[in-house]
């Protein structure tokens, strides 16, 4: 619909005399809420929390065996579960520390670090049922919060 007195946008700034705006203020907006809703962080918690369970497993496992029972291992000795766990353990502490940092590589350490931790607590629940329970369960939680909240980091 053309406009009532007949004039174009271009013909109003040049008979007013005032060309169009070229800059535009800068809107002031609310303050940015943080980007993530912390799922990252408990991830990351968690499987330092994980590790270090899983760690303290396998020192217990090679210096006091007396605490485990043997005769539930799936295959192999308490002392090879030992240091299965105790290397597992140091790794996903550190894989909680990448997550921490939003780093893919910590994301990607992280579940399948979750994993390992899974295997390693399911194969050995034989031993010491209570303990590879709740590591099992902490690893659970981190292999979800991992996958479903991927795209906070």
């Amino acid at each position: 619909m053309p406009h009532p007195v007949g004039m174009t946008l271009f013909h109003t700034g040049v008979r007013d005399g005032v060309g169009m705006a070229t800059q535009t203020q800068p809107k002031r907006d609310a303050p940015q809420r943080a980007r993530t809703s912390g799922w990252l962080a408990f991830a990351s918690i968690y499987l330092a929390l994980a590790g270090l369970l899983n760690a303290i497993w396998g020192i217990t496992a090679l210096s006091k065996q007396s605490y485990f029972d043997e005769s539930g291992l799936v295959w192999s000795s308490l002392n090879t579960w030992g240091w299965v766990a105790l290397i597992i353990g140091a790794v996903q502490i550190l894989g909680g520390a990448l997550i921490y940092t939003h780093k893919v590589g910590g994301m990607i350490m992280g579940i399948v670090l979750a994993m390992c931790g899974i295997l390693l607590n399911f194969t050995s629940i034989g031993a010491y049922p209570v303990w590879s329970s709740v590591a099992i369960v902490c690893s659970m939680l981190v292999l979800w919060a991992v996958t479903v909240h991927w795209e906070e980091l």
